[in-house]
């Protein structure tokens, strides 16, 4: 294969696997999504998403990511927490919660999947591409973990 047919050939493949997690997490059932499992519980380093500010300053930057969770008919944006979602009782917050999750869950797959370059690429390529899946979802992890412990918080202080 060419320099420039595998290059397209991983290109392509990236595009596919990004969008196909997020289409294949956009199908799963959203009772899938309510609850905190192993992946998505809080752990008590995070300090209730603080150190994402702190330490990564996701605040300052997360408002720079493109926003996918609408891509789909019947997805749920993300990009804000409307004033009157919040007034709407503790329902749309559940939501949106559940939505963090499937969002990081959609960005972790690619990671999981970047191993499969090591079936059709040379090692010293394929090694390169999990690293590179980490370092491109990175970012949507740590907004979808930094926002669901403020999201989690808030739903507990509202009625309904």
């Amino acid at each position: 294969m060419t320099v420039a047919a595998r290059l397209l050939a991983i290109s392509v493949a990236w595009i596919a696997i990004q969008i196909g997690s997020g289409y294949l997490t956009h199908r799963m059932p959203a009772r899938w999504f309510r609850r905190d499992g192993w992946l998505f519980r809080c752990r008590g380093f995070e300090r209730g998403g603080r150190l994402y500010r702190r330490v990564f300053r996701v605040h300052r930057w997360k408002d720079r990511l493109p926003e996918a969770g609408a891509l789909f008919a019947g997805g749920f944006s993300k990009r804000r927490l409307a004033p009157n979602d919040a007034a709407g009782g503790s329902g749309v917050l559940e939501r949106f919660v559940a939505e963090t999750r499937r969002a990081e869950l959609t960005h972790w797959l690619p990671v999981l999947l970047s191993l499969s370059f090591f079936l059709w690429n040379p090692p010293a390529i394929a090694a390169w591409m999990p690293p590179i899946g980490l370092l491109g979802n990175l970012p949507f992890i740590i907004v979808q973990r930094s926002n669901r412990p403020r999201l989690m918080a808030l739903r507990r202080r509202i009625p309904g």
